[in-house]
């Protein structure tokens, strides 16, 4: 667990923050120092019950309910950062959705509603964060991506699309915002477990035997990555995207 509160002072957004791996980014971030925006939608019980815990030990953290289907939405999250706590520092864009399903048998609305949360609300809070994070002469901007990202199986073909557009759009955007000192990385899971594992009745054993290490990560192994790019060490770490996967993205996948 941190000691050395390395994030003391800064000011973070963090999307998708009801549930899953945004708790566990959350809670690593409040406990690192931060102080905190957490916007969800669907899951936004789930936001205030979360700000409330981090306000009872003694952080600092105020849950927005986020529509991306508004085009305002980001701006406010923005704004609720500045008004609320006086600048911003870090957003990590977590939001996302999966889509299990064959690509001949999806849509357009699917495709639209897919790239709309998981690409498009990235770069819109992207682009509101900019003005706050160039009057502070710093910044860290963190992308979730997805292991998705770079390897590929049936049934995954828009979601993985979409986070390849997640990994493009965050290393261009790190050579045009490096001379500014705000970085873009990526962070990239594999089987990560989190509460809807055991929802969609998943064969944990079957995956933890196909990642080298054998064993499902937690939110806590993203959070780890997050805490790290956020603060002040990973100042020359820019353009990058971190799988944290167990090895997965590393194997052959060739038995010997």
């Amino acid at each position: 667990m941190p000691t050395d509160h390395r994030l003391r002072g800064r000011v973070a957004v963090i999307t998708g923050a009801g549930t899953g791996i945004g708790v566990g980014i959350a809670q690593r971030l409040a406990e690192e120092g931060a102080r905190i925006v957490l916007s969800a939608s669907n899951s936004i019980a789930g936001a205030r019950s979360l700000a409330d815990e981090i306000n009872n030990n003694g952080g600092s953290a105020l849950a927005v309910e986020a529509d991306f289907r508004e085009p305002s939405t980001a701006s406010l999250l923005v704004s609720s950062a500045t008004e609320t706590f006086g600048g911003l520092d870090i957003l990590v864009n977590n939001a996302g959705f999966t889509l299990d399903k064959p690509f001949a048998e999806t849509s357009l609305d699917e495709w639209t509603s897919l790239f709309n949360i998981n690409v498009l609300a990235m770069i819109q809070t992207s682009h509101a964060a900019l003005g706050p994070m160039k009057e502070r002469g710093r910044g860290r901007i963190i992308n979730i991506s997805s292991v998705h990202s770079a390897l590929h199986s049936s049934g995954h073909v828009i979601y993985g699309a979409t986070k390849g557009a997640v990994n493009a759009f965050s290393r261009a955007l790190a050579i045009e915002l490096a001379p500014k000192q705000i970085t873009v990385n990526v962070i990239a899971p594999g089987a990560i477990y989190v509460e809807r594992y055991d929802r969609d009745n998943r064969n944990l054993k079957a995956i933890q035997a196909s990642i080298p290490n054998k064993k499902l990560g937690l939110p806590n192994d993203v959070a780890s990555a997050v805490a790290y790019l956020a603060s002040d060490e990973a100042h020359y770490v820019t353009g990058d995207v971190m799988f944290v996967d167990g090895g997965v993205t590393a194997n052959m996948g060739v038995n010997d």
